[in-house]
């Protein structure tokens, strides 16, 4: 299911067979992002091992450190990941590094009082790591966090600590493409990666060519079904990945095929050499609805029954009627300011009540359900 030639997945049942406590290591750094690529990778479903997230967690790799995922905390999770740095491990980054105030932007934990920013330790952990992998577009090139104007001084991984990373972009990144990588490093064997540090198997080819709605006509609109989005703005004629036959959700479905655009989020310059993502011209025309000869009365009409200011309790009450449900405006006529809103009961009764409004009105005006009434305002001294 996940693509693995034979030669990698005899080598990967041989490097599980022999694993048992001596699983990978794997330490998990979340940079600045929406923690995307983590939600994607527990959504993992397989008919083959791993078979879910927990399989994958506890049967084929050990996650000794995941801010989101790791049963540890404080202390204690900062002490497993010193004891992991001590010996081999696998390095996964997700996220951009902010590097402006010297890293300051993204903080991943506190050692004895002193704050750890994600560019330190990216800088530290990964000249160290057995491999270095790059957990979606963010982490690979940047990504959103490092879109114009780039605040924050969003870099990716490897330009941050020198080192050659495994890119995986996406935003976020499939799970197939995190185990199917993990799959090929169990079995010793590193991906041939592109130009872009990508495994080339899983973004050789540009989505447009893989498109079931390729030469199915040009679509000047959305909603229609099997046409081509490309000239509404897809991004698939750029964009390098096996969405279309993999599919995302357990192979359910896939941006295209739910009628949205490929955005090119697997591509470096995601997002702002991909922008805009729509390529549409609206016309407006100039509508205005005839007005009817003889419009039907209102079936629950709107009216004001009653409205009071007391001066002693500095109170100004309202009271009135109108269709079940509705939402009742209530305002200073004079001013046009708003003074609040009722909703009307199943009674069709609705009331009204504020302390010390300013200034208080001489008349009222209630709107509801495009119904309009004024009402004048009993003064009680």
């Amino acid at each position: 299911m996940l693509g693995l030639p034979m030669t990698v997945i005899g080598k990967l049942e041989n490097a599980l067979a022999a694993a048992g406590a001596s699983l990978p290591k794997v330490i998990w750094l979340n940079g600045a992002n929406c923690t995307g690529c983590t939600v994607s990778l527990a959504n993992l479903f397989s008919n083959t091992g791993p078979k879910d997230i927990a399989d994958l967690l506890f049967n084929t790799i050990d996650l000794t450190f995941h801010a989101n995922l790791m049963g540890a905390a404080g202390d204690l999770a900062v002490q497993q990941l010193k004891d992991t740095a001590a010996g081999n491990y696998i390095l996964v980054v997700d996220g951009g590094i902010p590097t402006a105030f010297n890293g300051h932007t993204c903080l991943l934990w506190t050692d004895q009082g002193r704050d750890v920013t994600a560019m330190e330790a990216v800088k530290v952990l990964a000249p160290k790591a057995d491999v270095v992998l790059a957990v979606g577009t963010c982490a690979s090139y940047g990504g959103i966090p490092a879109g114009n104007p780039n605040p924050t001084g969003i870099a990716s991984v490897s330009r941050i600590s020198g080192v050659k990373t495994v890119n995986i972009p996406g935003c976020p990144t499939h799970p197939d493409w995190i185990v199917w990588t993990i799959a090929h490093l169990l079995a010793g064997e590193m991906p041939q990666l592109d130009s872009y540090n990508r495994p080339v198997a899983l973004f050789a080819s540009e989505v447009h060519k893989q498109c079931p709605r390729r030469d199915q006509g040009e679509a000047k609109v959305f909603g229609i079904e099997n046409q081509c989005l490309k000239e509404l703005g897809c991004k698939g004629p750029k964009t390098k990945a096996d969405c279309p036959a993999r599919k995302w959700n357990n192979a359910t479905n896939w941006c295209v095929g739910a009628g949205a655009l490929c955005i090119g989020c697997t591509e470096q310059g995601f997002p702002d050499a991909f922008s805009p993502f729509y390529n549409i011209e609206y016309q407006y025309l100039d509508y205005e609805k005839p007005p009817e000869e003889n419009p039907p009365p209102a079936k629950d009409p709107l009216k004001i029954t009653k409205a009071s200011w007391d001066a002693k309790k500095t109170l100004l009450s309202v009271e009135g009627v109108g269709g079940k449900g509705n939402i009742v405006t209530v305002y200073n006529a004079d001013t046009g300011k708003q003074l609040g809103a009722a909703s009307v009961g199943l009674d069709r009764k609705w009331k009204f009540q504020q302390k010390k409004p300013s200034p208080v009105p001489k008349r009222l005006r209630a709107q509801s359900a495009g119904q309009t009434v004024l009402f004048n305002v009993v003064w009680k001294n």
